[in-house]
Order: C-alpha cells, then structure tokens, then sequence
C-alpha cells in the first residue's frame, strides 16, 4: 500500500516491475511515451513508493504526499499522521473512494 491510502498492486507500473512482465512494459512504453519524451524500460520499473528511491517510479517520487510522508516518518500509509487528514489528502484523495477508506481505517485503528 502507498502512503496515499492507494493498492500498487493494482499500478500497471509496479505489476509490470514485480511480475517482470515485458510484455506489459512494452505496452505501457507504448501507451505513455509521447513525441517529445519516449519511455525506456527503466522509465516502467517500481516497487512501490517506500522502495529506494532508484526503485520509485519518477512520478511517484516526486509525489507530494509521498515526499511528505517520508519526511513525517510515516511506516504504512497517511492515515497514521497526526495531522491526517492535511490539505493535501482533501485536495489530491477523493474522499469516497478506496485510498482515502485505506487512510481512514488505519486512523480509526491508531486512535483506539
């Protein structure tokens, strides 16, 4: 689970890393390189966000939530900050979807 609340096991990008799929990486080079950027293997390799930072994807490492929950030393998912849910969980997590129910329910659990 990423620190957003959000399964990487269903990120096309890490199931392609973890499954060492070639086939989806291909399409998935195919499907997101564009004109002025074309995407090379190592551009489609993941584990995930709490990976080293080699093994996060470039999007995901740059990722505000992430960056910041790195810095919050957080170990599972936002849900354990104090601070949850922040400004940016409101702006960037719909609030009835599944990464934000992940969030919650790991808040309900800490403040037990």
């Amino acid at each position: 689970m990423a620190f957003c609340g959000f399964d990487c096991g269903g990120c096309p990008m890490y199931r392609a890393t973890v499954d060492d799929d070639a086939e989806l990486r291909a399409k998935l080079i195919e499907k997101y390189s564009t004109p002025e950027r074309q995407l090379s293997e190592d551009d489609i390799k993941c584990f995930g966000c709490k990976a080293a930072e080699r093994y996060v994807h470039p999007y995901c490492n740059e990722c505000v939530i992430r960056c910041c929950a790195v810095s919050h030393g957080i170990g599972f998912n936002c849900g354990e900050c104090a601070e949850y849910p922040c400004g940016e969980i409101v702006r960037r997590i719909p609030e009835n979807g599944q990464s934000r129910a992940n969030m919650d329910e790991v808040k309900r659990k800490n403040n037990k």
